[in-house]
């Protein structure tokens, strides 16, 4: 895989200005309380940018190619999540993927990947995409725009992973045909790799306290590479177990379970979940709207306005109602089951983020799930209740 680097700024020199304005003429002041929505506004900022510099996709000017992956850049594939009194962490998520390539001259097509951001640099030379390049980026991303995020605490901190662990991850797949002869090659599948680095370093650097080689030694920087958390996998069996074996009415799975161990925070877990019906009215609803819900239907039985004013009400409560239990069920699962998670140390995390697939009034995009390990092991010792153990699950909505 490389990393294509122009000549000029492109994509992401059309939107970092508008997006940074936006963060910029905000006072930089504490305020008073803490700003939830300022906050979310400023973590979706962010999540546009790296979007923008970690999207990819594959050709040359002489091969016509067309690239299939479930990463393919954007900020819908970047996830960003603020725990106090640790910070900011932002998921760069990549999957499997591959690359259909034909070649017009009979020569072959490239078999690259590159970065379609683009910095000042006179070189037209490709960049591999190895360990190094990655962590190269996600500095640049810490150095150029993490210090713009407002209400992070001096201690806290600002981390970048950029890759996820699932069953359903696996290299990349080039297949380039030529001639009629039809070439497949697997890609090394890169590790997971982070980057983070202390707001006070963030404010020394923007301040000019410290300079830019100073500030690239505050930065640090890691990687994941064959070392199998049996423990993660199984807490990641049980949630898929748990949320695919659901009643009627309710938020399921979608895909598959992620999952990370951060050494210096603990475990991450990454869910998408969807709701699902089995009535025949509501199963062509896709989602509710700020004015109502999407309905599919065919013309000779749809209801009439009355009738769809009704069931639009019906659907939206039901789907209240199972969000409601979906929170419910997630923060029992951590409760009952995250004692098994043995990896995390009792001063760490075990964070579970869901990301809710469909759009429903009233019903926000994501929720974060976070418990300190150290709750459980008072449950296991028997100093507090499971009463008490859920009530010290934190539960943040997006």
């Amino acid at each position: 895989m490389e990393i294509k680097q122009g000549k000029t700024m492109k994509r992401i020199q059309k939107i970092v200005p508008t997006l940074l304005i936006i963060l910029l003429t905000t006072p930089l002041a504490w305020a008073q309380s803490f700003d939830a929505n300022r906050m979310n506004r400023d973590i979706k900022i962010m999540e546009n940018i790296l979007g923008e510099m970690f999207k990819t996709y594959s050709g040359n000017s002489s091969s016509r190619a067309v690239y299939i992956a479930d990463f393919a850049g954007g900020s819908r594939n970047v996830r960003g999540t603020y725990l106090p009194g640790y910070g900011i962490i932002f998921n760069v998520q990549t999957s499997s993927s591959f690359v259909l390539s034909q070649s017009s001259d009979g020569q072959g097509s490239s078999n690259s990947f590159y970065y379609s951001y683009s910095t000042n640099s006179t070189s037209d030379d490709d960049v591999t995409v190895d360990e190094e390049s990655v962590k190269n980026r996600i500095t640049e991303f810490l150095k150029d725009y993490a210090s713009t995020i407002g209400q992070l605490k001096s201690t806290e901190n600002v981390m970048v992973i950029y890759g996820s662990n699932s069953r359903n991850s696996f290299p990349a797949l080039v297949y380039t045909s030529s001639n009629g002869k039809v070439d497949r090659k697997e890609t090394e599948k890169l590790p997971v790799i982070s980057g983070s680095v202390a707001k006070k370093d963030l404010d020394d650097y923007r301040s000019g306290k410290i300079n830019e080689s100073a500030f690239a030694s505050k930065v640090k920087t890691a990687s994941t590479k064959d070392k199998e958390y049996l423990d993660l996998k199984v807490m990641g069996n049980i949630f898929e177990t748990a949320l695919r074996d659901q009643e009627e009415e309710s938020f399921r799975l979608s895909g598959n379970v992620n999952y990370l161990m951060l050494d210096n925070f603990g475990a991450i877990f990454n869910i998408d979940a969807s709701y699902r019906t089995d009535d025949r009215f509501f199963g062509r609803v896709t989602g509710i709207s700020v004015t109502g819900a999407y309905i599919r239907t065919d013309s000779r039985d749809a209801p009439d306005a009355k009738e769809a004013e009704e069931k639009e009400a019906e659907f939206t409560a039901k789907v209240n109602e199972a969000y409601s239990q979906l929170k419910s069920n997630i923060k029992e699962y951590l409760v009952d089951y995250g004692r098994t998670v043995n990896s995390v140390k009792p001063d760490q995390y075990i964070l579970t983020t869901v990301n809710v697939r469909g759009r429903y009034k009233d019903i926000p995009e994501r929720i974060d799930f976070q418990l300190k390990k150290s709750v459980l092991d008072q449950l296991d010792k028997g100093s507090i209740t499971r009463e008490e153990a859920l009530k010290q699950v934190v539960v943040t909505e997006y």
